[in-house]
């Protein structure tokens, strides 16, 4: 960001005293025309003092895309994410893959694979019914705290300064919406997630499991994800977004 600095003048005004002498009437001489007087020494000249202008702080230059690791690790570390997050190098690109994906939303699991939880997968079973098990949802506690501790107007201001560089990774996919309009889909997906508190009931037709409700399996891979993190995850989620979408 730019510091603008503003010019401001101070003048110094002089005050000349003229001292008068009464004089009779018949004494009165015409009056005569008064000629501005000569700077001199002891009549210094009026003028404005000079103000340093506050130096402009410059913008960042942007590097060229196959060049921006470092710029992009620079930007991102006030979100002080660990270090595994930003290892890994093209950056620019991999969080325009992130970006593009997450708004049609699908999940890039390639690009994210440091996210996927330590311990498996569980599901319980009544009656030879199959649920989702709700110790799944305090694998992603911690991710979750992650994203709480970055006040969205730091990630706002994140992704501006990536804008740039994420756009012309975009533009690669043959993506032309803006970073900001990608990201405000993406957020509009999760915000329609509902929050899902009774037990969710799952079925497993081959290998993978599935929600055993129509409207849930027919959710996006992103949305679905969202579910399998817990009510109260999801609603920690969606009111962070909540304040961060209108600062996009």
């Amino acid at each position: 960001m730019l510091i603008i600095g503003g010019w401001q003048w101070w003048a110094n005004k002089a005050e000349n005293e003229t001292e008068t002498t009464e004089l009779t009437a018949d004494e009165q001489a015409p009056p005569t025309p008064r000629t501005p007087a000569s700077p001199t020494a002891e009549t210094p000249v009026p003028r404005p003092e000079q103000e340093t202008q506050p130096e402009l702080e410059a913008a960042p230059v942007v590097p060229p895309l196959n060049e921006s690791d470092d710029y992009v690790r620079e930007a991102l570390a006030p979100l002080e994410l660990p270090e595994p997050w930003v290892a890994p190098n093209d950056l620019a690109r991999r969080l325009a893959v992130v970006v593009d994906n997450t708004a049609r939303g699908e999940i890039p699991r390639r690009q994210l694979s440091f996210l996927t939880p330590s311990t498996p997968f569980k599901v319980v079973e009544y009656d030879d019914e199959i649920y989702l098990d709700p110790a799944n949802y305090q694998r992603f506690d911690a991710y979750v705290d992650m994203l709480e501790a970055v006040d969205p107007e730091t990630t706002a201001a994140t992704l501006e300064t990536l804008a740039p560089l994420l756009q012309q990774a975009l533009g690669e996919l043959g993506n032309q919406l803006t970073i900001a309009d990608q990201a405000r889909v993406a957020i509009d997906q999760i915000l329609a997630v509902p929050v899902r508190r009774e037990e969710i009931q799952l079925v497993q037709p081959k290998v993978v499991y599935e929600f055993a409700e129509p409207r849930l399996e027919a959710m996006t891979p992103l949305q679905k994800q969202m579910l399998r993190m817990g009510p109260d995850n999801v609603e920690r989620v969606q009111a962070y977004l909540k304040r961060l979408r209108p600062l996009l």
